[in-house]
């Protein structure tokens, strides 16, 4: 008796549904998305508010156009975690995050059916810059952040990025959303239990060291996370709950070895402190900037570090 000849569909899912999503390419998406009637008005606006919301705002600053006020959020919590320039490949790979999966859901899916699933992420996305582009114009900010130029990747970040833009991380904000997007894409197109357990686990540990990295780069403060993590939550209540939230931040730096676990522990209190006052302050706002608004504004950094010194100081001699 002959073998039962396999549909196409059957041959895409032999084909693909063992492979890691880092073995697709984070290129195949301009392509194919960029290009396509189903796809092209979505993709394309999404280029066009990274563009002006995102580079336009911070070199409109950088030229003189823009007069926004500027804050520096460093917190001295930063300084308990090093400067760790290997970490620069996780931080670069933030954007193939969302791609590579959108290449794996066309490439089995064909584009017609994973289309909508592109757009929703593209439209969900520039929403995300948009909304941020509000709390720019309103402030932008900055931190501390070492001159180094030493390799390819470096030399880029520091050419592209005149570092502006920090609260919030849109970094954070938009790992956090990919996890709880494709999380739900993938359950909806059909994948089985087992491969969106193996998917979701795979897109989740890189969302979390691509969050620990814009940390150790120095790219961002500590006051950076819980800002974006409150903007997913307020934009996307029915994807990114408080739970989530809550289990982003207590996922980072679990196996670090460059950070004392006392500072890891102070470290992850203090975002969980500062995503709870947003939250709680932002339930009665208009605006889900309101909160964060506040904050920025009545910010002081170098008060703050006189603070923790005071405190720090004082621990010291209680052991001594």
């Amino acid at each position: 008796m002959a073998d039962k000849k396999l549909t196409r569909k059957e041959k895409r899912d032999q084909k693909f549904a063992n492979r890691e999503l880092k073995s697709f390419s984070g290129i195949y998406p301009y392509f194919r998305l960029l290009w396509s009637p189903r796809t092209a008005k979505v993709s394309w606006k999404f280029l066009h508010t990274v563009t002006k919301s995102y580079l336009g705002t911070q070199f409109l600053e950088k030229w003189g156009f823009y007069h926004i006020p500027i804050v520096k959020v460093d917190s001295p919590l930063d300084k308990k975690i090093p400067f760790t320039p290997s970490k620069v490949y996780i931080y670069m790979d933030f954007i193939n995050l969302f791609l590579r999966p959108l290449t794996m859901l066309i490439r089995r899916f064909g584009l017609k059916k994973a289309a909508p699933i592109c757009n929703a992420w593209f439209s969900s996305a520039t929403k995300v810059y948009s909304e941020a582009s509000r709390m720019y114009h309103h402030s932008l900010s900055t931190t501390e952040r070492p001159l180094y130029k030493e390799n390819f990747h470096f030399r880029v970040i520091h050419a592209f990025d005149p570092h502006l833009l920090c609260v919030p991380s849109l970094h954070i904000a938009l790992i956090a959303l990919t996890e709880v997007f494709f999380k739900r894409e993938f359950k909806n197109i059909g994948l089985s239990d087992a491969e969106c357990f193996q998917k979701n686990t795979e897109l989740y540990n890189e969302a979390i060291e691509i969050a620990e990295s814009v940390l150790y780069m120095k790219q961002h403060s500590v006051n950076c996370i819980p800002a974006a993590l409150y903007m997913i939550t307020k934009l996307f209540p029915s994807l990114f709950s408080p739970n989530d939230a809550t289990n982003f931040i207590n996922d980072m730096f679990l196996s670090t070895e460059l950070i004392k676990p006392e500072d890891v522990s102070s470290i992850k209190e203090y975002i969980s402190f500062m995503y709870e006052r947003y939250l709680l302050e932002g339930v009665a706002a208009d605006d889900w900037r309101d909160p964060v608004i506040r904050w920025i504004d009545s910010y002081d950094w170098k008060a703050e570090e006189e603070k923790f010194n005071q405190k720090e100081n004082a621990g010291g001699e209680k052991n001594v």
